[in-house]
């Protein structure tokens, strides 16, 4: 793949840092909440859509799951903007802009939990859709931009799009929500595990794509240092 122009290697830690930060925030945010779920519920908590760990009503945490959503979604967002600048092609900048509205969305979920019914659902299914074409635009770059979509990006895109599609293919467009599902019974409900599929798999693309940028960042300073040895024999 054909860079504009070699990557700067400030933003590129800047891009890997707060990628790597973003997700590590989510992760302990869903962790600490989901374990004092576990508190009251055991293992049923598991069975629960992972939304309901920020309703403030039952929720013995959800000021830290809503908070650490708030703060993925600016490192989400300011990951994106480096992204943009490392100027990577079309494809690049089509992927940052997905970004953009998915850690903004991501924000917004954060300020309007579960308990703001109708923002929630907006907000949640924007972010659905902003993850599909994220995932769709991640898995096209293969095509002809096989740098910017490594192996590891590649596959973790492709189950992405299987568990977002899923839950576009499960929810009721008419109310922007999921059917409830009947947890007395003991089963296991689809719509709670691809959502926590989907969770889990955009914090884990988030990792794979700033490893991805680390390599490609490698590489570009690595041309540049051969060609001005080049130039200056």
């Amino acid at each position: 793949m054909a860079l504009h122009q070699p990557i700067n290697y400030d933003l590129q830690r800047m891009v890997v840092f707060t990628i790597q930060a973003g997700a590590l925030i989510s992760a302990l945010g869903i962790s600490i909440s989901l374990f004092a779920k576990f508190q009251v519920m055991g293992l049923e908590a598991l069975n629960h859509r992972p939304d309901l760990l920020g309703n403030y009503v039952d929720s013995p945490l959800a000021y830290i799951f809503n908070m650490g959503l708030i703060l993925t979604g600016s490192c989400i967002l300011l990951a994106m903007y480096g992204l943009l600048q490392l100027k990577l092609g079309h494809f690049g900048n089509y992927i940052a802009f997905a970004g953009f509205v998915v850690g903004i969305t991501i924000i917004l979920i954060g300020i309007y939990p579960i308990n703001y019914l109708k923002e929630h659902r907006l907000f949640s299914t924007i972010f659905l859709i902003a993850t599909i074409v994220l995932y769709f635009l991640t898995l096209s770059a293969r095509v002809n931009h096989k740098g910017l979509c490594s192996t590891p990006l590649f596959i973790v895109s492709g189950l992405g799009l299987i568990a977002a599609s899923s839950l576009a293919l499960m929810i009721d467009w008419a109310l922007l929500d999921f059917a409830p599902c009947n947890h007395q019974d003991g089963s296991i409900c689809g719509v709670t595990v691809a959502m926590w599929a989907q969770t889990n798999l955009v914090m884990i693309w988030c990792v794979t794509l700033a490893l991805t940028i680390k390599k490609l960042a490698k590489h570009s300073y690595q041309d540049n240092l051969i060609s001005q040895v080049s130039a200056q024999g």
